[in-house]
This record gives structure tokens, sequence and C-alpha cells, in this order.
């Protein structure tokens, strides 16, 4: 008896006892920050076939040029899992590698903090912090050997020459 009053019980109690926010207790719910739309606008701007900013704007904004970046971003993803598109727990897709490579080079070209990467490309400050960490951790470990070594004395000569 007290089972089934329990159980009758139980759709009203969830409409009453108010759940907590977000995936701890006393921490608010997530915001929907549509990371999609994120990925739209970049790749509307600089990827597309009739990109809004052109080869030159963007070597201007980051000194670098598309298939630079490209290599990057392929070396990284095959590097550190973290940088692959993957679906969360709740089937929601997450940040595109490139999204993540350009949070990581909007903070060094810049100098710019993270959570200034809100607003463009939908990134919360703790998701760029991370991004830029594993993507320093990830540029050393993939490119240390071809671009990250002391200079020998050829290299300085034609640097001041």
């Amino acid at each position: 008896m007290l089972a089934s009053l329990l159980r009758l019980c139980q759709p009203i109690l969830a409409l009453v006892v108010p759940r907590r926010g977000g995936s701890r207790v006393g921490k608010t719910r997530n915001k929907e920050r549509h990371r999609q739309s994120g990925a739209v606008l970049l790749d509307s701007d600089y990827f597309a076939d009739d990109a809004t900013h052109t080869e030159k704007d963007f070597w201007r904004r980051f000194r670098m040029n598309k298939d630079l970046l490209m290599k990057i971003v392929f070396g990284i993803r095959e590097y550190d899992h973290y940088f692959m598109f993957k679906q969360d727990c709740t089937s929601l897709w997450g940040f595109s590698s490139i999204q993540k490579c350009f949070a990581a080079l909007r903070c060094f070209a810049y100098g710019a903090t993270p959570d200034a990467t809100d607003g463009y490309l939908c990134m919360a400050e703790s998701t760029c912090s991370k991004t830029v960490y594993m993507f320093c951790r990830a540029i050393i470990a993939v490119f240390c050997g071809d671009y990250l070594r002391s200079s020998r004395a050829d290299d300085t000569t034609r640097i001041l020459a």
C-alpha cells in the first residue's frame, strides 16, 4: 500500500521539489551558447567559397595563411582527442577543432583574455582557458622536432642579414 502511494506521489513530488540548476549542487544551469552558430559564422567568415574575409585579411589577423592553420589543426587533432569534434553526454555537438584552434590563436595573436571569445566563437572562458592550455601542449608535442629547436649558426646569420 505504501509503495503504491509513493509511486503515485512521485510525479507530483517531481513538480514540487525544485531541481538543482547545474551539474553540482549550488551551481547555476549552464548557458546555451549556440556553439554551432559560432562554427557557421567562422566558416562563412574565413573558409567558405565566398568568404567575408580574404586571404590577405586572414594573414593580417593571424600572421599565417590558411594552409598553415590547417596543418596545425590536423596535427594537433591527431595528437590529442580533446580537439576532435564530438558529442557530449547530452548528445549535443561540442566545438570543432577549428573553433578551438581559433580560440587559442585569438588569445595569442591579440593578447586577448579567454572571456573575449564568447562573443564571436560562443565559447565560455573556462573552455577557452583549457583550450589554450591543451593547444600549447599539443603544439609543443607535435611540432617540437621541426620548429622548436635551438638556432644554428646559419639560421643566426640568415636572420641577422
